[in-house]
């Protein structure tokens, strides 16, 4: 057997993650399935595109829509000659692939395509990671035959959802995964600080660290760092470790981050539900600093998620002793190891490494119940 699947959306790696797990799941068993990834013309789409391999082997990468930064109504207003130059581009790719099923993966970099595929009747599934579903899986569920969601969902936004739903927990790239089958932190020699801002960094994150340093937040001579800083700030907060005289490692981009998690002792880091499942495979324990304008606050709802179970510390970015509760928390897991293998064991327990397997299955009885040849192109 093999499937054909689109996969539509794109913008950061968390949207982009779940989809690659996904694919190299059905390879495993289906080796000559086939993806198309519709995906947005930002540059961080295509490193972890290229990061996946499966460019080279099962998958055509199509960028078919720009994303713009600015949410006034004008810029949308501007945005729909594009949208709708998107929505006939996509048409045509879908025509071409024929895929079995379409995926929708979030963002406005998913809206035309699903509303192409859903036009010429193809089934369609959307993913949704995190607690608060995003506005345009919201809008496009009507379109679909069924949303899979990642985190638990409160059960006012999904009473009355219009497509059918199904908790799968969210899907993580087969090294990563394996990761879960690792005893956590079974080394007390193991010391290092992984810090993440994100598939394209985060100033914010950056920032609360800087400042700690500045305010006399001292690291262990013992402890290394390693830092993923986003493109526009690596050349200067790898000055300011050298400033301080802290021998860390500073990176833009970190593509094996398997390896990465693997080695890490703590983690500082945003709260994408991709990222949690990630953490959660590993075992790290985690200061988590959610995006404070993600829509719906949803990386903040995700964040106290974990902290009700004990699995993170969560740092309100707005807040003005953002800085000092920070590094009240970092010096707490420095100092304390039956305190990080504490927290260790409680994000070890919201582990879903199945995710993927579960999805794959999901969209296979999708695509055996809906199998009908597409009409041309108009």
């Amino acid at each position: 057997m093999s499937l054909r699947v689109a996969f539509i959306g794109g913008g950061s790696g968390g949207h982009l993650f779940p989809a690659i797990a996904i694919a190299q799941e059905l390879l495993s068993h289906h080796p000559r399935s086939r993806f198309l990834f519709l995906t947005s013309h930002r540059e961080i789409d295509q490193q972890v595109m290229d990061a996946s391999g499966l460019s080279e082997i099962a998958a055509a990468v199509v960028p078919y829509v720009s994303l713009s930064s600015k949410r006034e109504l004008w810029s949308s207003v501007m945005r729909l000659p594009l949208l709708w130059r998107s929505l006939r581009q996509a048409r045509r790719a879908l025509i071409t692939f024929q895929p079995d099923v379409v995926v929708g993966l979030g963002a406005l970099a998913s809206v035309p395509g699903i509303v192409a595929g859903s036009r010429l009747g193809l089934p369609v599934v959307l993913l949704e990671q995190n607690c608060i579903p995003g506005k345009a899986t919201h809008a496009l569920a009507r379109r679909a035959q069924l949303t899979v969601f990642g985190l638990p969902v409160p059960d006012d936004r999904i009473q009355h959802w219009a497509s059918s739903t199904k908790a799968c927990g969210t899907p993580v790239r087969a090294d990563i995964r394996k990761l879960a089958e690792l005893p956590v932190l079974n080394n007390p020699d193991r010391k290092r600080i992984l810090i993440l801002g994100g598939s394209q960094g985060s100033h914010s994150v950056n920032q609360i660290v800087v400042s700690a340093l500045c305010k006399g937040l001292q690291i262990p001579s013992d402890w290394g760092i390693v830092h993923q800083t986003g493109q526009a700030q690596v050349a200067a907060i790898r000055d300011q470790y050298q400033q301080y005289g802290i021998g860390a490692r500073v990176e833009a981009f970190l593509p094996d981050m398997c390896a990465e998690l693997a080695a890490a002792s703590i983690t500082i880091s945003r709260a994408g539900a991709v990222t949690i499942q990630e953490l959660a495979c590993a075992g790290v324990p985690s200061i988590l600093i959610p995006l404070s304008t993600a829509a719906d606050n949803h990386q903040m709802i995700n964040a106290r998620l974990l902290e009700r179970s004990g699995a993170a510390l969560v740092i309100d970015e707005r807040s003005i002793d953002a800085v000092e509760v920070f590094t009240t928390a970092l010096e707490l897991l420095l100092g304390e190891l039956h305190h990080r293998q504490r927290m260790a064991h409680a994000i070890r327990s919201l582990a879903t490494p199945n995710a993927a397997n579960e999805i794959a299955r999901l969209l296979s009885d999708v695509a055996d119940r809906n199998s009908r040849p597409l009409c041309g192109i108009d």
